[in-house]
């Protein structure tokens, strides 16, 4: 069955749609949440517009269902189940994740709510630290060397894919991994591209793009589609993957019948 996923702007802007009525029930059944923008969500709300990413997730109860909606799977975890058939690591974040989710709903106001917001920040600054600095890694090796064979560089990235979920790295089928990771390969490869060709390419100052990546990562499951306003997402329109990738005006999403319409053409109901 057909599911779809957003980026946090959608989650703020379904906030927005959905701040006084219901999505129907039987979209409500199709749509999954990103722990990643879940989490970026919480973390807002220490941040400037707290009060409206606080509203988005009380709105969150009125856009998914609250007894069928799945959370997706950490990246790592997702590799393991998809690519390599490999049960799902001890979650040490999810639980955190639940339980601010559940403050936030049992908050009155959004100023309540300064811990969890910071905790959400440290962990999503973690994370992209870590990211930050292994994809400098890779492009001052690029720089330095010059581009990889394409079939080299498939396999570099297809090792790394295993190495994160646990998988032997000699055993990896490098083609595979490729191919159900197509759009977030040609995301990565073009800005490893983009940093080697521009000296002061700044990887700091693009970080956020860690999250766009990330994202991409679910489209290996053929039956998720991925929900945005965020066109640099089209910089994976090449990719086979890319039919699967709906990239919506903000106007649009911000309002519930508009929102709707767009859900019921994705799903094709």
């Amino acid at each position: 069955m057909t599911k779809i996923y957003a980026d946090t702007n959608v989650l703020r802007y379904f906030g927005i749609a959905f701040a006084q009525r219901d999505l129907a029930k039987k979209l409500q059944g199709h749509l999954l949440l990103s722990p990643i923008a879940v989490m970026e969500l919480i973390s807002q709300i220490g941040a400037d517009g707290a009060d409206e990413a606080f509203a988005a997730v009380h709105a969150l109860l009125r856009v998914y269902n609250p007894a069928g909606t799945g959370m997706l799977p950490w990246a790592d975890d997702f590799f393991r189940i998809s690519l390599f058939h490999l049960p799902p690591a001890k979650d040490t974040i999810t639980p955190a994740l639940n339980n601010a989710i559940v403050n936030v709903l049992n908050a009155e106001k959004a100023q309540d709510l300064t811990d969890e917001a910071k905790e959400m920040r440290t962990l999503l600054d973690e994370s992209k630290e870590e990211a930050t600095k292994n994809f400098s890694a890779v492009l001052a090796s690029w720089r330095a060397e010059g581009p990889l064979s394409e079939a080299e560089d498939k396999a570099i990235f297809a090792r790394s894919i295993a190495r994160q979920a646990g998988f032997d790295e000699t055993k990896v089928d490098a083609d595979f991994v490729v191919k159900s990771l197509d759009a977030y390969y040609i995301f990565e490869h073009g800005r490893m591209q983009l940093g080697a060709q521009h000296v002061n390419y700044n990887v700091a100052k693009h970080s956020n793009d860690v999250w766009d990546a990330e994202l991409l990562i679910y489209l290996a499951d053929p039956t998720l589609h991925l929900l945005t306003s965020d066109r640099g997402f089209r910089r994976v329109e090449k990719s086979h993957q890319a039919n699967r990738v709906h990239i919506v005006d903000a106007a649009c999403l911000k309002e519930a019948e508009c929102a709707s319409a767009v859900l019921h053409n994705i799903l094709g109901l």
